[in-house]
């Protein structure tokens, strides 16, 4: 292994180790690890902005084309409006400005994500899964179709009412069968996050030992 591998899986490992601390408390150790990752990454931020960004916006600003000029100055001015919120009080509140547009973007992009990403997706889905004639098929559409219904019954806050002002029993157990398919769903998609976080404690847990037989074979001939 060569000296440069050597040097960024021993700096891994004692990252690793730093953050691992957490399972004793909370304690400086750990914080110090979650500097070092939050230096490291605001700094490979600034330095990819600063060599690659950074020169685009100059050389656009720098050209003839007054569209082209205009479609790099509007992000660079608010990002330099985005900047005054933490190097000028009294200039601070200009930053929202900034803040407002990605806040409206990301809405934005987040909505349309879920409505052409998901809901669009798994309505035509639904629907698909009752065209087939087969049994298997079939059954899988049925469950997918009142999976749906009652899980969207579960947050809506129209309800028929009875003559006392409670809901329908019906409506009741909808409910509750929505909530089931809920639960189920919750934890499969916190079963993968555990697999997940799981997968890369085995592959930390492999670099240290990778790290320790190096060492002991270059060092100690083992």
């Amino acid at each position: 292994m060569e000296n440069q591998e050597l040097i960024g899986l021993a700096m891994g490992t004692l990252i690793t180790l730093m953050i691992g601390s957490y399972l004793l408390g909370d304690n400086l150790v750990y914080r110090w690890g979650l500097a070092i990752l939050v230096g490291l990454g605001t700094g490979y931020a600034l330095g990819v902005t600063l060599l690659f960004v950074a020169p685009l916006i100059w050389q656009a600003i720098q050209s003839a084309d007054p569209v082209l000029r205009l479609f790099y100055a509007i992000p660079l001015l608010l990002g330099v409006l985005l900047l005054l919120k933490g190097f000028s009080t009294r200039l601070a509140p200009l930053g929202n400005i900034t803040m407002g547009f990605l806040l409206g973007v990301g809405a934005a992009v987040a909505v349309s994500g879920a409505l052409v990403g998901t809901l669009i997706p798994q309505m035509y889905q639904t629907g698909a899964a009752l065209k087939s004639t087969a049994p298997i098929p079939l059954v899988e559409g049925g469950i997918i179709l009142i999976g749906t219904i009652t899980s969207l019954l579960v947050f809506s806050s129209w309800a028929p009412r009875r003559a006392d002002g409670q809901p329908p029993r019906w409506l009741t157990w909808v409910q509750r069968l929505g909530r089931g398919f809920l639960v189920v769903t919750l934890a499969v998609a916190f079963a993968g996050a555990i697999t997940s976080a799981l997968t890369l404690l085995v592959e930390r847990l492999w670099d240290v030992l990778t790290l320790v037989i190096q060492v002991s074979q270059q060092y100690f001939g083992g």
